[in-house]
């Protein structure tokens, strides 16, 4: 069967994924996967980078599967990365016969990347139209389907329902789910006709599917990552791993990182200028206020994440003089857990310290125009609010692979973020300014 054409908005999402070597498929999870390119047991950076290449040009040419495993079957096999093999599990230490290369893994790789990169493309494109609000769940070709996808084939919600923050497909593996964008007449059509299904090849008599336009009570269920120490509740029907939207995360970052690789290959004396029109971009800003709002309202994932920052010459210059190289992941993010912690609406409040929604609103601002001094556990920056008022906001620079913690690699995101008055003598206040005045200053 011929691959599906695959919008050449879904071209940076494969192509802009940074390798990430891993032994289990929990060692690089969620949202990771939209910017890290892994195969469990590809632990050798030429076979991984090998398969990431087939998988690229399979995307790009819309190549069938038989022809994406003519090409790189050989391949891998001339390089030993086929049938079984003892390994040692760099996490445990334990040798395991490892399964590596073989024909069916090799479907499931085209699989979860034609159909990642279609999906992407599909919600890239329905966020650019105005004409089509809403988007409609479909269930694939599959001859079984999992129930709980059955339910949701016919559900047509606003594309930005908090619903499709975990439930956008594919939804598990094999999952051959799909959304459809829906304008307001077909909506109000098909919720009084249904969705017509004919009768298949196969004999299998045709059907309608009714139409619903109120997303489902979610049901959750509790699923722990040995290899990342992470404890989560999943939706009912969607499988581990696959509980974040592939769409809203290509939309959010690999594309952002595309424009400022391009920027710092083409036009290196103009890069701080550019980086900071992005992030004041009206739209950009438009879409992380909405961002904000949700976090605050607790409407969107925990593991949700949006750019906020990106770090300019004079701060990549310095932390190469560190030995850090942060030119590939110099975007800083935030993940929707830390606006609503309990830490902020808590202690930090209980403190008279913690940040107020205005601040998480000009988080963006704060960063282009603080003060950056090096800290042990990362970056701070310090921006004046006042004559007696700062905003101290922490970035982690913890971006190296963890032994305990796989081999995910992780973007660079803020960690935490409170008010520092001076005026005050204590660890929040006066103490904590002059500790960090003693800090190399980077910018």
């Amino acid at each position: 069967m011929a691959a599906p054409l695959i919008p050449k908005e879904a071209l940076a999402y494969i192509k802009n994924k940074k390798l990430s070597p891993a032994f289990s498929y929990k060692d690089v999870w969620n949202e990771e996967h939209a910017t890290m390119f892994t195969v469990a047991k590809a632990m050798q950076i030429d076979v991984l980078s090998d398969i990431k290449s087939a998988a690229e040009a399979a995307v790009e040419n819309g190549e069938t599967l038989e022809s994406f495993r003519k090409n790189l079957k050989p391949v891998l096999q001339e390089k030993g990365w086929w049938g079984k093999k003892e390994m040692a599990d760099p996490l445990t230490g334990k040798t395991v016969n490892a399964r590596l290369g073989s024909d069916r893994r090799l479907k499931t790789i085209y699989d979860t990347n034609t159909r990642s990169a279609y999906q992407e493309g599909r919600w890239e494109r329905s966020q650019a139209s105005t004409s089509h609000p809403y988007l409609m769940y479909r269930v694939g070709n599959s001859r079984h389907h999992r129930q709980d996808h059955l339910a949701w084939d016919g559900l047509v919600l606003p594309k930005d329902d908090p619903w499709w923050n975990s439930h956008y497909p594919p939804n598990g593996w094999g999952c051959k789910c799909r959304v459809m964008a829906v304008s307001e007449e077909r909506k109000q059509r098909l919720e009084k006709s249904g969705v017509a299904v004919p009768p298949s090849a196969d004999g299998e008599q045709g059907y309608t599917v009714p139409v619903r336009t109120q997303a489902p009570p979610v049901r959750y269920k509790t699923f722990y990552n040995e290899r990342k120490g992470v404890l989560e509740r999943i939706p009912e029907g969607i499988s581990p791993g696959f509980n974040w939207n592939q769409g809203r995360m290509g939309r959010d970052v690999p594309l952002l990182q595309q424009a400022i690789s391009k920027t710092r290959n083409e036009a290196p004396e103009q890069f701080d200028s550019v980086v900071k029109s992005l992030m004041a971009n009206t739209v950009r800003k438009a879409d992380y206020d909405t961002f904000i709002q949700k976090a605050l309202t607790r409407q969107t994932g925990q593991r949700s994440m949006a750019p906020v920052g990106i770090f300019d010459n004079k701060i990549i210059k310095s932390l190469k003089g560190e030995g850090i190289n942060l030119e590939e992941q110099s975007i800083i993010i935030l993940e929707s857990k830390l606006v609503n912690a309990g830490k902020f609406s808590g202690r930090h409040t209980a403190q008279q310290n913690a940040p107020a929604e205005s601040d998480w609103h000009n988080l963006m601002d704060y960063l282009i125009d603080a003060a950056v001094f090096l800290d042990r556990h990362g970056l701070i920056y310090l921006r004046k609010l006042s004559e007696s008022r700062y905003m101290k906001i922490v970035v982690d620079l913890d971006i190296k692979p963890n032994a305990h913690r796989g081999a995910a690699v992780k973007l660079p995101k803020v960690d935490t973020m409170y008010l520092l008055d001076i005026s005050s003598e204590h660890d929040r206040g006066i103490t904590e300014y002059n500790r960090i005045m003693k800090l190399k200053k980077i910018r």
